[in-house]
């Protein structure tokens, strides 16, 4: 390539190589083919280098000489990538053919905003999980409940009044997702406060900051959600993101307006996310590891110990215990509402 790509695919993978490989070919595929990919290993062992026989010189393959963690392993990618433009994608979320040109077309008709988002879908790849989190084994759409390729736009302070309150879409995914690579820069690079647990959030919270967000009703790529997700095994890290999230994203969002309205927003969003995810891990682990002894209490303790989460224990206890009572009083609630 005699010029710098456009854009950069910036990734990183341990030990995934199948998975990888569907990602990889999935950039490969893309309308719009004026990218570079990077890609960082976090094996020293070099697994993931294999892969990359099947691939042209725009996919860069950079072995770690130790593991660094996820994220410092995501901002080595984005050291050594030269994009204008940065897609931040997980080695197992494969993204659509469609996907750059898309977001390409969208900042062309709308410049000026520092992020360009599209929607995206879960897909699970196993019937058991998918029952668990009420959805489908296939393709789930997490698009928003508006007209296909709708575009809204907005400011940072709309964007994240939006954001944490789930009304842009019911959830994100950063691979479907380009930002300006100088406001990454500015920003930091991929926040880091010591868990990947809601890495997205964040990232596109801080990011939506900058410069507001252009954003278009349309999937562009799926989450994958597996049996070798993380988060099934990390569960001392449930009390880092419930500690380190609101401090480290509020200190780089704060200059907003009506920050204290989206302040509030985003803690009911994390204690939310929290209360279903540790409510996952107790239905996951009786499915998927009867008989193993897999004490949540402790982590429990912690969690609901802070100050923030303390009025959120109920609501816990009855989607663990007594899930007919909580979606009943749910229903019920929503109903007096409408």
């Amino acid at each position: 390539m005699d010029k710098k790509p456009l854009v950069s695919f910036c990734l990183t993978t341990f030990k995934r190589q199948t998975y990888l490989r569907q990602t990889l070919e999935s950039i490969r595929l893309q309308s719009y083919q004026y990218f570079e990919v990077i890609v960082s290993d976090n094996d020293p062992e070099r697994s993931g280098e294999s892969v990359f026989e099947h691939f042209d010189e725009r996919f860069k393959y950079f072995p770690n000489e130790q593991n660094l963690g996820m994220k410092k392993s995501f901002n080595k990618s984005l050291e050594r990538s030269s994009g204008k433009y940065i897609v931040m994608i997980a080695d197992d979320d494969p993204v659509y053919p469609d996907m750059l040109e898309t977001l390409i077309e969208l900042k062309n008709q709308y410049p000026g905003y520092g992020m360009y988002m599209g929607g995206s879908n879960y897909f699970f790849t196993h019937p058991a999980i998918a029952k668990l989190c009420k959805m489908r084994v296939g393709t789930n759409s997490c698009l928003a409940n508006e007209k296909i390729d709708t575009i809204r736009l907005f400011t940072p302070n709309e964007f994240l009044k939006n954001f944490f309150t789930l009304k842009i879409f019911p959830a994100y995914l950063w691979s479907c997702c380009m930002i300006k690579r100088q406001i990454l820069i500015e920003k930091g690079g991929i926040p880091d406060y010591e868990t990947p647990f809601l890495g997205d959030y964040a990232y596109l919270s801080v990011m939506g900051s900058h410069s507001g967000c252009a954003v278009i009703n349309r999937a562009l790529g799926h989450q994958t959600v597996h049996e070798q997700n993380f988060g099934r095994a990390q569960n001392e890290q449930l009390v880092r993101v419930a500690k380190n999230f609101i401090p480290y994203v509020a200190d780089k969002i704060n200059h907003v307006e009506n920050w204290p309205e989206i302040e509030k927003s985003m803690r009911h969003f994390v204690a939310s996310w929290l209360v279903t995810h540790l409510t996952f891990l107790s239905n996951y682990y009786i499915h998927f590891h009867p008989g193993e002894e897999v004490d949540l209490k402790p982590i429990e303790e912690q969690i609901f110990s802070l100050h923030f989460m303390k009025p959120y224990k109920k609501k816990y206890w009855l989607k663990s215990y007594s899930p007919v009572l909580h979606d009943f009083m749910l229903a019920v609630k929503q109903k007096i509402a409408n």
